[in-house]
């Protein structure tokens, strides 16, 4: 843990030295780093009180596109006191956040985009949005019309996409109520010319626009890496568009978390995701398991269901220890659920506390689905935002 510590403090302030030209003096860079509460490396003051960047190294081990990486900059928009006296809570009002990434796979994947995260009106308005272009090498592996194969087909989606949300507190209440859209607009080709017949239905170009409502209920303690409250979300999207002939067809998209802590040490996530689609569902957009240790795409079906439970263990109120565990099902209807072959997955990891005040911590996870290992970055919880 030290020597990990000590990596991590070197590499963030001189990736923030190269971004200034080096010029400031080493005493006040460690006065800039170090929290005066425990003496520890912390980026609070930098990101919030200098308004800076944090560069984030992007390293892509997502089993789908393989081994790979590039780097991101987050840049946090302060919108209230960056910490709290000893012993107080900190004021975890989120902060608006913006970033730009770029990347690229060992696969021959690339992408690169912009998204923003803008906390609004003394935090009862919320945007996220975003827009990215994309060269993306994937593996589909059969579904709905098509034969299930257990090695899948390799296909080449090309193009650029966005994605807009805004939603609004509902008075003095913990419900969010807002709109979403989603517009892609790519090509896809098939990779391999040893497949099925049927799988040439994979090539031709994709134009696909998606709107709908989102209601959520949040009563989560913080953000980006949560101890307590519950997070459910809950999207119903209408798709319209073509892809070698017109679509339409309706998804609805629940995520729910819920966080506990039972302990001053321990906190407990559990997490029940659901995905189920009707109508003429484009192979590109069914839903998959969504899973550390599986890869995104291997199991898909128009009905999918995931759960997942998560302990963290506070080893020294900056580094913690993490552990993780769950199972999904995809199938072609939710009456077909019980039939469909339970996939587990799970796992251990370690978080650092990079900052006290915004309740941010980062590490890496390493996974162990049905076929394979995989490890994983994280900034912030492992469920997202």
């Amino acid at each position: 843990m030290p020597f990990v510590a000590k990596w991590v403090r070197l590499s963030f302030v001189a990736s923030l030295a190269a971004l200034l030209g080096g010029t400031a003096h080493a005493e006040t860079w460690r006065e800039l780093f170090t929290d005066p509460q425990d003496g520890r490396f912390d980026g609070s003051r930098w990101l919030l009180d200098r308004k800076g960047f944090l560069p984030i190294p992007v390293i892509i081990t997502e089993p789908a596109v393989g081994y790979g990486g590039g780097v991101a900059l987050a840049f946090f928009h302060r919108k209230g006191p960056s910490g709290a006296p000893a012993g107080e809570k900190p004021d975890f009002t989120p902060p608006s956040v913006s970033m730009v990434m770029g990347a690229a796979t060992e696969n021959g994947t690339k992408i690169g985009g912009l998204g923003h995260l803008g906390i609004w009106r003394n935090n009862t308005m919320r945007y996220t949005g975003g827009v990215a272009a994309m060269d993306i090498n994937l593996t589909f592996y059969g579904g709905e019309d098509f034969p299930r194969l257990n090695d899948g087909v390799g296909y080449n989606m090309k193009g650029w996409a966005t994605f807009q949300q805004l939603v609004w507190k509902l008075g003095s209440s913990r419900i969010w109520l807002g709109g979403q859209l989603i517009y892609l607009d790519a090509e896809t080709g098939l990779d391999e010319d040893n497949a099925p017949p049927v799988f040439d239905q994979l090539n031709g170009d994709v134009e696909n626009l998606g709107a709908g409502l989102v209601m959520l209920y949040d009563s989560r303690d913080n953000i980006f890496t949560p101890s307590r409250g519950l997070q459910s979300e809950w999207y119903v999207r209408q798709h319209w568009g073509s892809f070698t002939q017109d679509f339409d067809y309706t998804e609805v998209d629940g995520k729910n978390r819920w966080f506990l802590d039972p302990t001053d040490r321990w906190v407990v996530g559990l997490r029940l995701d659901t995905n189920f689609t009707s109508g003429d569902v484009p192979f590109y957009a069914l839903p998959s398991i969504n899973q550390r240790g599986i890869a995104k795409g291997r199991y898909q079906g128009d009905a999918v269901l995931t759960t997942e439970a998560e302990a963290r263990y506070d080893i020294d109120g900056r580094w913690f220890a993490v552990a993780f565990a769950g199972v999904g099902r995809a199938a072609d209807s939710f009456g077909e659920m019980d039939d469909a072959e339970s996939r587990w997955a799970g796992g251990v990891g370690t978080r650092y506390l990079i900052s006290r005040a915004l309740g941010l911590q980062v590490g890496i996870d390493v996974a162990k689905g049905p076929e394979e290992w995989a490890f994983y970055l994280q900034m912030g919880s492992g469920w997202g935002l």
